[in-house]
């Protein structure tokens, strides 16, 4: 459960994490940390819930998941409990066209937020993923199958709720 928790929320102004922020806050969170990495998208995300929730402790964050320095600093300042990682590059034929992008974004960032909620101590991790990752065909699966192999071997290194879902 995540009533009363601090719940961080990675690519929170896109698609999927903008709803899964909005289920979240119906649970009543402690706090709700919206992380992205584009302002318009995460303000879009804040107005929203703001307006629906107007007594929910909402700190957006803007930061890049690449970045290990900056997570480093977020999860030392607000110490998440639980974290739903759903930032991603997820456009097929753009990261095809750029799979350099997809490989730094998709998988050295999942690394970096696997490796920065373990040393802070973050009670439950999410990855969320995609079918695209099973016996994938494009640079997209593959990062994603990476990101979960990832989450994977730190719940088993670590005994911690590392977990993936797939969409």
């Amino acid at each position: 459960t995540v009533a009363g928790k601090t719940v961080l929320v990675t690519g929170a102004g896109g698609s999927i994490g903008r709803e899964l922020s909005r289920q979240i806050a119906r649970w009543t969170p402690g706090r709700l940390l919206l992380l992205g990495h584009g302002e318009n998208s995460i303000f879009e995300t804040l107005l929203e819930l703001h307006e629906n929730f107007q007594n929910l402790d909402i700190q957006p964050l803007i930061a890049d998941v690449r970045e290990a320095g900056r997570l480093a600093a977020i999860f030392g300042e607000y110490h998440p409990q639980v974290v739903f990682h759903a930032a991603a590059h997820k456009h097929v034929p753009l990261m095809e066209a750029n799979p350099t992008e997809a490989i730094t974004n998709n998988v050295l960032g999942t690394q970096n937020m696997v490796e920065t909620a373990d040393r802070f101590g973050v009670e439950r991790f999410v990855l969320i993923s995609t079918d695209k990752a099973v016996a994938p065909s494009n640079v997209y699966g593959a990062t994603k199958r990476l990101a979960e192999m990832l989450v994977l071997d730190a719940a088993q290194r670590t005994g911690k709720l590392y977990t993936v879902v797939r969409f």
